[in-house]
C-alpha cells in the first residue's frame, strides 16, 4: 500500500452511534498520519461535521441511492482501506467488488468472508463501551492502539452570535444560565417517561426560578415536549421550547453553553459527552443498552437506572433527579 492511504470509515445509523465512532477516527489519524480519511454517513448529520479535524471528506449515503452509484463511488475513489463500523451485507459486498484491498469487519456475520480483515466480538455482551469496540477494529490492522476517546468539536463566534440572535427573539441568550432537558429518544433505550421529565420540569421551575429550562427533541417529539412545556403554570414560565427548531449545530453551540443536559439514551447525550458537559442521563441495566456500552463520555456525567435487575425506569423518581440536579446547580 502506498505510505499516504486513502482510508474509508463507515458508520450509517442513528446520531449517537456516528458520534462514538469519532475516536476510531482521531486515533485512524493518530496511527496512520499521512493518510486521507473518509466518513461515509448519512446526511442529517452533516451540519455536526462541518470543518471536523481528522475527517478529509464527508460521503453521504444517500447522495448514492442504490448499489451501483454507489460501486461506481468506490470504484471511483480507490480506497486502499474501509473498515465497516456499522455491518451491513450491502456495504461489505460493495467494498469487495470495488476491489479495496483490506477490508475490516465484523468475524460473526454470514458475509463476514467478504471482509480480508476480521474482528471476533460480540457487541450484544455489552462488556466495554461502543467507542472501544470501534476502536478495536484497528487492531486488525496490526496496530497498538489508544482507547483516548478524543472529541474536535468546535465553531466560530460568527456562528454563535447568529444562533444567539435566534434565540433573543425566544426569550434565551447563551449567555443566561440555563439546563437542556432533552426527553425523548426514538426507541434508541427504554425511556423515563414523558410524565416523570413533566413532573421533574415542574419541581425544577419553584426550585430553580433563576435557571431557564430548555426543551428539546425532533418535530416528531413535539406533541409529547409541548405537553411538558404546557404543564408548567403560568407564574413559572421560565421555559423555552426548541423542539425542531435547531439543526445539529445549532444543538451544539446550545449544549455546550448549558450548565446542565438531561436525556434519555439518545444522539444529543453524546454531543454533550463530546463536549464534557454536566449530564444526568438514564439508562436500563439491560444489555445491550446499558450504560456500559452506551453511557456519554463526560467526566461529568451522572447516570440514574434502576436498582432492580427488572428495568422499570419508573423507580427513578424525580425527587432523586432533583437531588442530582442540586450538586450541579
Amino acid at each position: 500500500m502506498p505510505d499516504k492511504k486513502k482510508i474509508l470509515i463507515t458508520r450509517t445509523d442513528k446520531l449517537g452511534d456516528v458520534i462514538l465512532t469519532l475516536p476510531l477516527i482521531s486515533e485512524t489519524k493518530r496511527k496512520f498520519p499521512d493518510s486521507e480519511i473518509s466518513f461515509l454517513v448519512k446526511s442529517f448529520v452533516k451540519d455536526l461535521f462541518v470543518n471536523y479535524p481528522s475527517i478529509d471528506n464527508l460521503v453521504f449515503e444517500d447522495d448514492y441511492p442504490g448499489f451501483f452509484p454507489m460501486l461506481g463511488l468506490l470504484k471511483k475513489e480507490k480506497f486502499d482501506i474501509v473498515i465497516n463500523v456499522f455491518p451491513r451485507f450491502k456495504l461489505a459486498l460493495l467494498f469487495f467488488l470495488s476491489g479495496v484491498k483490506c477490508r475490516v469487519g465484523t468475524g460473526y456475520r454470514w458475509y463476514s468472508f467478504l471482509y480480508n480483515k476480521k474482528l471476533y466480538q460480540h457487541r450484544k455482551d455489552a462488556v466495554k463501551h461502543e467507542s472501544e469496540y470501534n476502536i478495536d477494529l484497528l487492531k486488525t490492522l496490526g496496530a497498538d492502539v489508544n482507547y483516548e476517546k478524543k472529541y474536535c468539536f468546535s465553531y466560530t463566534d460568527s456562528e454563535k452570535q447568529n444562533l444567539e440572535s435566534r434565540l433573543n427573539k425566544l426569550n434565551l441568550s447563551l449567555s443566561d444560565k440555563y439546563i437542556i432537558v432533552h426527553s425523548g429518544s426514538r426507541g434508541s433505550a427504554k425511556d423515563w417517561s414523558a410524565e416523570n421529565f413533566k413532573k421533574y420540569v415542574n419541581i425544577f421551575v419553584k426550585e430553580f426560578e433563576n435557571v431557564k429550562v430548555v426543551l428539546t427533541g425532533v418535530s416528531e417529539e413535539e406533541t409529547v415536549i409541548k405537553d411538558i412545556y404546557d404543564s408548567v403554570p403560568e407564574g413559572h414560565k421560565n421555559v423555552i421550547l426548541l423542539t425542531g427548531k435547531l439543526n445539529l449545530r445549532e444543538l451544539m453551540i446550545l449544549i455546550d453553553n448549558t450548565a446542565l443536559f438531561i436525556s434519555n439514551s439518545t444522539g444529543p447525550i453524546h454531543i454533550a459527552g463530546a463536549l464534557n458537559k454536566n449530564i444526568i442521563g438514564f439508562y436500563p441495566n439491560q444489555k445491550p443498552m446499558n450504560e456500559t456500552r452506551w453511557r456519554p463520555l463526560s467526566d461529568n456525567a451522572v447516570i440514574l437506572k434502576p436498582d432492580e435487575i427488572s428495568d422499570n425506569m419508573s423507580v427513578i423518581t424525580p425527587e432523586k433527579v432533583i437531588l442530582e440536579t442540586k450538586k450541579f446547580l
